[in-house]
């Protein structure tokens, strides 16, 4: 079981550039996929707000450094280079960590329930294809 002791170290132990490149591979095929001009539109008007492609750095830039941060999760518990244990990862990490925090907007502020099936989609398949990626590159 890790601890905090070691929190630092195992940073320091990650492959770094194995999670920029599953960065760039979800942001560019999951994210387009899920929120592209398929899902997003559904997305889109789920939650209420237009729907446009149109690049906003405003949006872009914390979607990238958040998508980053999930990658980064993804290397600590640990990259598989077999589909398998990425998508148990993914389904462990969709269905008992993700999915209930994402839930509280269902829940609290009365969120989209289409909205939350896309967004748990795609935080399934970012995680599985990140740690598969990553694991491929390890």
């Amino acid at each position: 079981m890790r601890t905090f002791s070691g929190f630092f170290e195992t940073l320091g132990d990650l492959d770094w550039l194995a999670i920029v490149v599953a960065t760039i591979v979800v942001l560019a095929v999951i994210t387009m996929l899920f929120y592209g001009p398929g899902l997003g539109k559904k997305w889109a008007q789920a939650n209420g707000t237009e729907y446009s492609m149109k690049m906003d750095l405003k949006q872009d830039i914390p979607g990238l450094v958040q998508a980053f941060l999930l990658q980064i999760g993804v290397a600590y518990m640990g990259a598989a280079d077999d589909i398998e244990h990425s998508l148990v990862t993914a389904l462990m990490v969709t269905l008992f960590l993700i999915g209930p925090a994402l839930m509280a907007r269902v829940i609290w502020l009365n969120a989209s329930k289409t909205a939350y099936a896309i967004d748990l989609g795609y935080y399934f398949c970012a995680v599985a294809v990140g740690g598969y990626v990553q694991g491929l590159m390890a």
